[in-house]
């Protein structure tokens, strides 16, 4: 019997409670409903922090994240990218066009080569000035002699790159990079591109022929006898621009 009636009890206090949850439930919803507003929990005080403590020791070091694999990893933070080297181990000179009247260089000349080079011009090495020699070829077949007309350039010390001023657009320029000597004889070591400045100017090319729409459709239409309209005028024209949208214009019928 004792158990009997500790189990009743036992159900009878589950129905209770479950009645009980939904009472509040019930209340929770009428409290909303009237008086518009739910009761807010306490905020938690944040701790204050200390002015200029960053935590900087705290921080995390280098750690690898696993991306799509196990086989492939990121770092983070990433690693620095790398500085460029500043030379390439090459000898070489490149030349570019800035402007229409102005030139860029730059190159690279290895130690080796220079001593190399020196001691071939023997008692002329020791006045020897590095110098850049520009050649103006335009419309040449270009051999190192037959230029039309070249310049000469001192270059100062440890120099690696250099702006070059020209009086003449639409031209085409290469460049010489050596050492001239007292002299006057210049002594090249290395031949850079060929480039040519744009114009400062329109250019002069203007398309002379042009197909004109509507004197082409009234010639059409003029051989088989009848009347060009507006209407067909425009539909045929629409269709011909865009069959052949390169040779058609505004303009009249060129002769």
């Amino acid at each position: 019997m004792k158990e009997i009636f500790l189990l009743i009890f036992e159900i009878f206090k589950a129905l209770i409670e479950i009645v009980w949850e939904k009472i509040k439930y019930i209340l929770k919803i009428v409290w909303i409903r009237f008086f518009g507003y739910e009761e807010i929990p306490p905020r938690e005080e944040e701790g204050v922090e200390e002015w200029g403590v960053t935590g900087e020791s705290e921080w995390p070091g280098i750690k690898e994240i696993e991306t799509k694999g196990p086989s492939e990893k990121m770092t983070f933070p990433p690693p620095a990218v790398p500085e460029l080297p500043e030379n390439y181990g090459e000898n070489r000179i490149v030349l570019m066009p800035r402007d229409p009247l102005c030139l860029f260089c730059y190159w690279e000349l290895q130690q080796n080569k220079i001593d190399n080079f020196m001691k071939n011009l023997y008692t002329l090495a020791h006045d020897a000035k590095l110098a850049l020699r520009v050649y103006d070829v335009t419309n040449i077949l270009f051999d190192g002699k037959n230029a039309n007309k070249y310049f000469d350039i001192e270059l100062v010390q440890w120099a690696k790159d250099w702006y070059i001023h020209v009086d003449e657009p639409n031209r085409s320029f290469c460049i010489d990079i050596g050492f001239l000597t007292s002299d006057g004889t210049f002594h090249p070591l290395i031949r850079s591109n060929t480039i040519t400045t744009p114009r400062t100017y329109p250019s002069e090319i203007i398309d002379k022929k042009w197909i004109c729409v509507e004197n082409l459709y009234k010639k059409m239409y003029a051989d088989i006898g009848f009347d060009i309209t507006k209407e067909v005028y425009e539909r045929t024209s629409a269709e011909v621009q865009k069959l052949f949208p390169q040779f058609l214009s505004s303009c009249e019928l060129a002769d």
